[in-house]
């Protein structure tokens, strides 16, 4: 079976490598990757598009964010900086990629962090903002299951951030997003990327 970035267990011999990125307004930022995490050589386009939106939108304090989908982590690093003393949980179904974000989050200095496997977050945990650049290639339903992970995680007022490319599937994620939160808006357009946000109202 073929490897893939969403895969428990990467097999691929590991091969660590740094990579630079630099935000406005937030900083420079240098995080470590590997063979068998998402986007190894560079921090993708999409992920770029949607930290910068999220710079320019979202609210002035956030307490607690969760990014799902981390990968080694430019998101919830990224945004970590951005919101100092916030408390950042990333998550993901890689084992590589998770222990990454860890690492990642260490050196850029988060002071309430944590990484961990998606399926070992608390039900009852709930976040000022959701953030995730979904693995579009695992498929409708784990993209859509993402969605509505979000949704129960989201404290009333709070806030979602998702990238996605028209033509892999933005209109009718928008559609599935407004089912769910009743709110669904494009925030961001780039290089054929969307990014939407939905507000929790209750």
């Amino acid at each position: 079976m073929a490897e893939h970035y969403y895969s428990k267990e990467p097999v691929s011999a590991s091969h660590q490598r740094y990579i630079e990125y630099m935000l406005p307004d937030v900083g420079r930022f240098s995080f470590v990757t590997d063979s068998g995490v998402f986007s190894i050589s560079r921090v993708d386009h999409g992920t770029d598009i949607l930290l910068r939106t999220i710079v320019k939108d979202a609210p002035q304090k956030v307490e607690s964010l969760l990014d799902i989908g981390c990968g080694y982590g430019p998101i919830g690093v990224a945004l970590g900086r951005r919101y100092p003393g916030a408390y950042v949980h990333m998550v993901d179904v890689n084992e590589r990629a998770i222990d990454l974000a860890r690492q990642n989050a260490a050196a850029a200095g988060l002071s309430s962090f944590a990484a961990g496997s998606i399926d070992t977050l608390d039900p009852q945990a709930r976040y000022d903002m959701v953030v995730t650049n979904p693995p579009i290639r695992a498929g409708k339903a784990v993209v859509y299951g993402i969605f509505e992970t979000a949704f129960r995680h989201l404290c009333a007022g709070g806030v979602l951030y998702v990238v996605i490319r028209k033509n892999q599937g933005a209109p009718s994620a928008m559609k599935e997003l407004e089912r769910l939160f009743g709110n669904c808006i494009v925030v961001g357009r780039e290089s054929g990327f969307h990014i939407l946000k939905c507000n929790r109202m209750a």
